[in-house]
C-alpha cells in the first residue's frame, strides 16, 4: 500500500477493517519470517534486539517470542535496562551528571555472567531495575531454556560491539527495528517523518504507561535522539536483519488524541515548534477508532489495552 496521505484517507473513510489488516498482515510477516531463519540455526542462543525510542522493542520481543514458540523453541525475554548499574556507579557526562544513555552505565560483568550461563547451561538468574525507586535487585528472576532454548534481548543498546562482543559470533542473532518509513502528502513531500512518528507513539504512550504530560515527554526528547545517534544508528547495518514496524493507519488513530495536546503544550518549550508542525500534519488525517486494532497488535504498546501491555 502507498504511503501517501490520499491513499491513507481514502482507506480510512471507505474501508478502515482493510487499512488495519493490510498493516497488521505485513509486520506479521516481517516478524515470521525473522523467526523463521532463527530456528533453522541451532547455535542461536541470544536474539539481540535493537531500535530508536518507541519503535516498538519491548513488544517486537515478546511477539517475537510467541511466534518462536509456535515453531518449537523455549524463550525468554530479557530487557537490558533491567541491567542498569545502581545510581552511585553510573557513568559521568563531561558537565558532572549521570550518562544514563551510555552503553557504560550498564552492568557488562553481570551480562556478561548471565550471557555465558545461557550459553553453557541454559540457566542463569537475571536482576530487575526498578527506575521510580532506583533500585537494583540481584537474582530477581530465575530464567531456564536449557535444550533448544534462546533468549531474546532487547534495549537500544542491544547491537553495540559492546554488548555483542560478550557473546560468540555463532550464538547471536541480531535485529534492528525501527519506523524507517515517512508518510507523505499528494505532492510526494515528506509528510510526516519516521521521528515524527515515533514521537507520536512516545507522547501518547508515556501519558498512558508513564504518567507523563507531553511536556514532561518533549523535556527529554531531544536527549533521546542525540543520544540514538550516538549509540544506535551506528550500529544498525550490523544487523542480520531490520524491521519496520511502521503501520500505515497510525496517524489516523492517532489523530484525535495527539491534536487534543496541543492546547497542553508549554510556551516555552523548545520542542513547541516541531511539536505543534506534527500537530498540523497529524490534523489532515481521517481519524480511526481503537476499537479496530487487534489486541495482540504491536501498536498497542502505545494505546493500551493489549496482550503484551503487561509485560512491559
Amino acid at each position: 500500500m502507498k504511503n501517501t496521505l490520499s491513499t491513507i484517507n481514502e482507506y480510512a473513510l471507505k474501508n478502515p477493517e482493510e487499512l488495519v489488516l493490510r498493516a497488521e498482515r505485513h509486520y506479521d510477516r516481517e516478524i515470521s519470517s525473522a523467526a523463521e531463519k532463527i530456528a533453522l540455526d541451532d547455535a542461536i542462543k541470544i536474539v539481540a534486539i535493537a531500535g530508536p525510542s518507541a519503535s516498538g522493542k519491548t513488544t517486537t520481543a515478546h511477539i517475537l517470542s510467541d511466534k518462536l514458540r509456535e515453531l518449537g523453541e523455549q524463550t525468554e525475554v530479557v530487557s537490558l535496562d533491567d541491567f542498569y548499574l545502581p545510581t552511585e556507579r553510573l557513568p559521568l557526562t563531561d558537565s558532572g551528571q549521570y550518562d544514563i544513555e551510555s552503553v557504560n552505565a550498564l552492568d557488562l560483568s553481570l551480562l556478561k555472567k548471565c550471557f555465558n550461563e545461557i550459553i553453557s547451561t541454559g540457566k542463569t538468574e537475571l536482576p530487575s531495575y526498578n527506575f521510580a525507586k532506583k533500585l537494583r535487585t540481584l537474582s530477581a528472576r530465575r530464567v531456564d531454556v536449557s535444550g533448544r532454548g534462546i533468549i531474546i534481548v532487547e534495549g537500544l543498546h542491544a547491537l553495540n560491539p559492546v554488548i555483542t562482543g560478550l557473546v560468540p559470533e555463532r550464538n547471536i542473532f541480531k535485529t534492528y527495528i525501527s519506523v524507517n518509513r515517512p508518510i507523505l502528502d499528494d505532492d510526494g513531500q515528506t509528510l510526516l517523518t519516521s521521528r515524527q512518528l515515533r514521537l507520536m507513539r512516545r507522547v501518547l504512550r508515556d501519558r498512558i504507561f508513564r504518567g507523563s504530560s507531553v511536556n514532561e515527554t518533549l523535556s527529554l526528547w531531544n536527549g533521546v535522539v542525540e543520544g540514538e545517534k550516538k549509540y544506535l544508528y551506528c550500529f544498525k547495518d550490523t544487523a542480520d536483519v531490520q524491521i519496520k514496524t511502521l503501520h500505515i493507519y497510525e496517524p489516523c488513530l492517532y489523530r484525535d488524541s495527539f491534536v487534543a495536546l496541543r492546547s497542553e503544550i508549554d510556551s516555552t518549550s523548545r520542542c513547541r515548534e516541531y511539536f505543534l508542525k506534527t500537530v498540523s500534519a497529524a490534523e489532515r488525517f481521517v481519524p480511526l477508532s481503537d476499537r479496530l486494532i487487534p489486541h495482540e497488535s504491536l501498536i498497542r504498546e502505545f494505546i493500551g489495552d493489549g496482550k503484551y501491555n503487561s509485560e512491559r
